[in-house]
């Protein structure tokens, strides 16, 4: 059965088309979501054996807003009304593939109905709490400069925890947004749409709960591939460095050939020619 690819892009348009062409296979389908700011469109995106699929709506991501969650339900809608696929994986337009393709299917076919999907274990019921059941002002403006409204925001969350203010009862867990799962749960999440909507909207980052949180209150749970280790959970090799994410490099590609990880993050489109020598190189 075929893989489906979720790609939500936002820049690197060179980068993008790398990753393009890395999953281009037949045994692949590919969608992606193009942010309504981003300088470029769908004309330069091209795949010669996958099916390319580009959301036609652009939707205006923000960081830590509920928006991030309405693309990623968006493209899981479109890849499952095209399916079933074996797998949907899930990435941003600035990761890459560190395995080839018959690597990757090999092992989904050797751990069928497995959910590669990160847990954070090292997360602690304050922080999950604090991010989940509060209602946030200016949800789209975690970002911005503005004091003001980080003042409101703030006093109004504390007021919440005064009151004791809950969300949702379920279990919340977090991690990696990024994730590889099944046709069986894609559906899943599906039905469940306006619970997400309704637990979600509103909360710090639920595009890093949402997913893990369905799955860890469902039977789904039992399915996990990974609950120790949050990056081999969910099979991405990811560079944390003092709680900022770094880019990838050189540097990283001997620890990278080593791992059994199917794709990392990020990487920079500063140095395409680097980058496509050195995936040219994992790809063998």
């Amino acid at each position: 059965m075929k893989h489906a690819y979720l790609i939500i892009a936002h820049n690197e348009p060179e980068l993008l088309q790398l990753l393009l062409s890395l999953l281009d296979d037949g045994r692949n389908d590919i969608y992606v979501h193009i942010d309504s700011k981003a300088s470029f469109d769908a004309s330069i995106l091209k795949t010669a054996q996958s099916t390319l699929h580009v959301l036609p709506v652009r939707m205006d991501a923000r960081w830590g807003d509920f928006s991030l969650v309405e693309i990623e339900l968006a493209l899981f809608k479109e890849a499952y009304n095209h399916g079933p696929y074996a797998y949907y994986h899930l990435l941003s337009g600035v990761d890459l593939p560190i395995k080839s393709q018959d690597y990757i299917h090999a092992y989904c076919d050797a751990h069928q109905g497995k959910e590669f999907i990160g847990i954070a274990s090292h997360a602690t019921q304050r922080e999950l709490d604090w991010r989940s059941q509060h209602w946030f002002l200016f949800p789209r403006d975690f970002q911005s400069g503005n004091l003001l409204k980080k003042v409101i925001r703030a006093v109004f969350a504390r007021l919440q925890s005064l009151v004791r203010y809950r969300r949702t009862n379920l279990e919340v867990k977090k991690g990696c947004q990024w994730c590889s799962v099944t046709h069986a749960f894609v559906g899943y999440l599906l039905q469940h749409v306006v619970l997400i909507r309704k637990t979600f909207h509103h909360t710090y980052c639920p595009d890093e709960m949402f997913i893990q949180t369905l799955c860890w209150n469902s039977d789904f749970r039992k399915r996990l591939y990974n609950t120790s280790d949050e990056f081999e959970g969910c099979k991405r090799y990811i560079k944390w460095v003092d709680g900022k994410l770094r880019p990838l490099t050189k540097a990283d590609v001997v620890e990278m050939q080593s791992s059994d990880r199917w794709f990392a993050r990020k990487w920079s489109g500063k140095d395409l020619r680097v980058v496509t020598s050195l995936m040219k190189t994992l790809k063998k």
